[in-house]
């Protein structure tokens, strides 16, 4: 259980450091297949099965919720003041778990390494189409303090494609947020407690949440190997980019 929670709490801080996977560190603390089922499957499991995903999916999100409250404004801190080191020390943290990522898996088959290697070209395109199409992340220059319906359904917008980020390792949801202006807005609500735009905002997760969980569980069980090194390919990827933008 506790350790459920400890690591319920390592992707809740790393989903709010853009740049930072949380979907990666599940990779890297061996839940992440079990997380997408529990996702996916909850609504069509039976009752027995229902239950223990309710439990491991309480433990992670209760997890989640006390790293993000607690370390929100120490990693807001940190990231302003000492980006670089901050970076590097999830890297130092990521790198020794990597290999048990595709522990037992033919790492010489060549439809594996394909799956590799479509999955590090896959990154370094979609950044590179984002930074492209949005002209790089937003100038922030104060949090916003009044609402509108469309800012609100620009909201629910942001969470569902940040949770797609985030549940797909090698993706930062918090770098997708930076780059749409709403990263430090958003920052600033769970710290001062805002209670309307989160609502929005997790409405817009919890459908985002049930999308691509089915899509990755799927991948998972019928394709299970590809589907690793497809995902190795993109947390390389991803860690490359994140040390060359130190």
């Amino acid at each position: 259980m506790f350790k459920n929670i400890l690591k319920g709490m390592g992707i809740g801080v790393a989903n709010i450091i853009p740049g930072v996977s949380g979907g990666t560190l599940a990779v890297v603390f061996g839940i992440y297949d079990y997380l997408m089922e529990a996702v996916a499957c909850f609504l069509t499991a039976p009752k027995s099965k229902k239950i223990e995903y309710i439990k491991f999916l309480l433990q992670i999100g209760a997890g989640a919720v006390i790293g993000i409250l607690v370390f929100a404004r120490v990693i807001e801190f940190l990231f302003a003041n000492y980006p670089m080191q901050t970076k590097i020390a999830f890297v130092i943290l990521i790198l020794p778990s990597i290999p048990l990522i595709i522990k037992g898996e033919n790492i010489r088959d060549k439809k594996n390494i394909i799956s590799f290697v479509l999955g590090f070209i896959f990154i370094m395109l979609f950044t590179y189409a984002t930074i492209k199409i949005s002209g790089g992340p937003q100038e922030f220059d104060s949090v916003r303090t009044v609402f509108s319906t469309s800012y609100y359904i620009k909201l629910a917008f942001c969470g569902f494609i940040a949770i797609g980020a985030m549940i797909i390792p090698g993706i930062s949801g918090s770098f997708l947020l930076l780059i749409l202006g709403e990263y430090q807005n958003i920052l600033s609500y769970i710290n001062n407690f805002q209670i309307v735009p989160m609502i929005y905002l997790s409405i817009g997760m919890g459908l985002g949440a049930l999308g691509f969980t089915k899509v990755i569980n799927y991948c998972l069980k019928h394709h299970r190997s590809l589907t690793l090194f497809f995902i190795l390919g993109i947390i390389i990827a991803s860690l490359i980019q994140l040390l060359l933008n130190l």
